[in-house]
């Protein structure tokens, strides 16, 4: 395009896409900026959408939905058009093919359309032994909170960071929960190792959930065998009010890019998109992700590309994905490329967990402080490799071994 005024094109309204936008006007690059974004929502703080509990009330979705918003920038060169999403891309020609029919040409692109939850059943009909649930959009929190605060029975899938994020919150509106987990032996196995997935499975149970590993969590996983047809006499939606008898069944098992409508343009996509270290997507001049669908070489494991769906990634990527934009548009601040320091924490039954580094790229664990059997005084875990330290967890309801950690982070950070 030779247009006087650049178009950047930006595929996804959460907040990589969000922070993405706010870059490139805090550089205040001459170009219009157009953000598209399937869900009719602003963008919204999607890690609340587990950890908050709500009073029961008849305005409940609006009160999420206020209580989750962020505020973006507003400003003449900043589009947002919501509820619409993007078919298909033709990264050659740079032209966007919207599910309204229209086309929309663009300059630059930055792609941060997310993931979708990953699902154990799919298809149109619904299921007749359970009422399926996902969650990881709004309209999915203000279905589940108003069901949880019919203190329905619930059977949660999976034991990553949502699962028992959900599991915690089902518990404080006095559901009783069945928590299953099929293929490892407790929560964050992946991440902290068994012996420390085994202790918080362990805390889950001592919680009052039923939490089920292995043969026994596989024997009571719905695969929807007997489905129900769909009712085309209206249309079917997903947060639709459950019919009584059946119970809650929420699948948090993992997630899907959304990557489909980049299908045809030659790219990597076999996790994500992947990209360099400022961002940008090989082979396409002028072309960017960010956010959970980025995969990018990994600062803290040398010769590895990761992709990290947590909300501070986002965030990251979203700002250094804009700044990047504006370099390319002729801004003379120049980004200096992906330099995080990994961590996360989530509190789950009042326990509060804290994990940095690369635990995953260990070759041994240490206990500094604390038992496995008694989590609600603490544990503080290093992660050695070759000798060196390069992660760290701390698990407490209180803060006892706070100093202790901060060390460990300091640490880290020398990496």
């Amino acid at each position: 395009m030779t247009n006087a005024e650049p178009v950047v094109g930006i595929v996804g309204s959460g907040i990589a896409g969000l922070r993405a936008a706010n870059a490139l006007l805090a550089c205040q690059v001459d170009a219009k900026i157009v953000l598209f974004g399937d869900e009719a929502h602003p963008t919204y703080n999607r890690p609340g959408l587990t950890k908050n509990r709500y009073p029961a009330s008849g305005d409940l979705a609006s009160l999420i939905t206020r209580d989750l918003q962020i505020a973006g920038a507003e400003n003449g060169a900043f589009t947002r058009r919501l509820g619409t999403s993007v078919k298909k891309a033709d990264l050659r020609g740079k032209v966007l093919h919207l599910g309204t029919g229209e086309t929309v040409a663009y300059d630059r692109l930055v792609i941060a359309s997310g993931v979708r939850p990953r699902t154990l059943f799919e298809g149109g009909a619904e299921c007749g032994s359970h009422v399926h649930r996902t969650l990881r959009s709004l309209d999915d929190a203000r279905s589940i909170h108003r069901e949880l605060q019919q203190r329905r029975d619930v059977t949660i899938a999976g034991a990553g960071f949502v699962a028992c994020e959900l599991a915690s919150l089902a518990r404080e509106y006095g559901c009783q929960i069945v928590m299953l987990e099929s293929v490892r032996n407790g929560p964050f196995e992946s991440i902290l190792g068994s012996d420390i997935a085994r202790a918080l499975g362990r805390w889950v149970r001592q919680n009052g959930v039923e939490f089920l590993t292995g043969a026994a969590a596989a024997d009571h996983l719905c695969n929807a065998a007997n489905p129900i047809s769909e009712n085309t006499g209206a249309p079917k939606t997903s947060h639709a009010v459950p019919p009584s008898g059946r119970p809650l069944f929420i699948e948090a098992i993992g997630s899907v890019p959304n990557a489909e409508w980049l299908h045809g343009n030659r790219l990597d996509l076999s996790d994500g998109v992947r990209v360099d270290m400022l961002m940008r997507v090989a082979g396409y001049d002028g072309v960017f992700a960010s956010g959970d669908i980025a995969r990018y070489p990994d600062p803290w494991a040398v010769g590895s590309l990761t992709r990290k769906e947590f909300w501070k990634n986002a965030i990251d990527t979203g700002t250094l994905a804009g700044k990047s934009v504006a370099s390319s548009l002729g801004h003379k601040a120049k980004p200096s490329g992906i330099r995080y320091f990994p961590s996360m924490a989530t509190d789950i039954f009042g326990l509060r967990i804290q994990i940095a580094g690369n635990p995953r790229s260990a070759d041994s664990m240490e206990i500094v402080n604390g038992d496995l059997g008694r989590l609600e005084n603490g544990l503080l875990v290093s992660y050695l490799r070759d000798g060196s330290t390069v992660g760290a967890a701390y698990l407490d309801v209180g803060a006892r071994f706070n100093r202790r950690y901060i060390e460990l982070l300091t640490s880290l950070k020398k990496h």
